[in-house]
């Protein structure tokens, strides 16, 4: 489990590592369960792993091959983004970051943009998921993509705040997951199992502020955005990642704070 100070310390401690090559350090900054989640379609080339899984140890995580597919790229280190810590509370931080790939020359290969999600346990802090637009070019003008993305979230979200939990359910991702309170991540098959799982939770009214949807990252077929939704007059934050499915955006993951 991640034993760091701060949510900062384990999103830079996660590419330190990896540039180490040291295995067993770079898995030591995750949360377990820990999600990865793509918004890439399953076909896309940028995949070298499943884009949606969720491992639960350390030698799950570490099954696939690492750092001889990265190299034989011409890969040598990464770099981490500037970080920007979105949504936070005192067990729960959403840090908006990502990576630039560099060859053995210094020119940049790749770049990503991602927000983790970092717990806090007993031990310290470590990264429960990451939600990766995967499909960021940088210098890229992505202005028109965040005004679709912002457009299809809204409106699914009026659907959950009409308590149309069919519909909403329908116009989701699958499989879909659910990242909770520390030590929860939860996958959900298909529609009619979400609408099935919101009706057992009760019948509390769910309400949208307008204008409480926000893009915190965007690539050409993925986002990630935080809102708000009000339960009875109790406000909670919530991150989502937004995925283009045969060309409809739909919400992929949720992250609670």
């Amino acid at each position: 489990m991640g034993a760091y100070d701060s949510p900062a310390a384990a999103y830079f401690a996660f590419l330190e590592t990896f540039n180490a090559r040291d295995a067993a350090g770079w898995a030591g900054v995750n949360s377990w369960p820990h999600a990865r989640i793509s918004a890439a379609a399953s076909d896309s080339a940028v995949h070298w792993r499943p884009p949606t899984r969720v491992f639960t140890n350390a030698e799950e995580y570490l099954s696939a091959p690492l750092w001889d597919e990265l190299e034989a790229t011409g890969w040598t280190r990464s770099e981490s983004s500037p970080s920007r810590i979105v949504q936070s509370s005192e067990i729960k931080a959403h840090i908006a970051g990502g990576w630039t790939r560099y060859d053995a020359d210094g020119n940049p290969m790749a770049s990503n943009r991602v927000v983790y999600v970092a717990t806090r346990s007993e031990e310290g802090w470590g990264l429960q998921a990451q939600l990766k637009t995967d499909s960021f070019v940088d210098g890229r003008d992505y202005s028109a993509t965040e005004s679709e993305v912002l457009a299809a979230v809204e409106s699914t979200l009026e659907l959950l705040g009409d308590r149309d939990l069919d519909a909403y359910a329908e116009a989701l991702g699958y499989p879909f997951t659910l990242i909770g309170p520390p030590g929860a991540v939860m996958q959900i098959a298909s529609a009619s199992e979400m609408a099935a799982a919101m009706r057992a939770v009760g019948d509390d009214q769910l309400d949208v502020p307008p204008g409480s949807v926000e893009i915190v990252n965007c690539g050409e077929s993925g986002a990630n955005l935080t809102f708000r939704v009000e339960r009875d007059g109790a406000v909670q934050e919530a991150l989502a990642l937004v995925g283009l499915r045969d060309g409809v955006w739909r919400m992929l993951a949720i992250s609670g704070i």
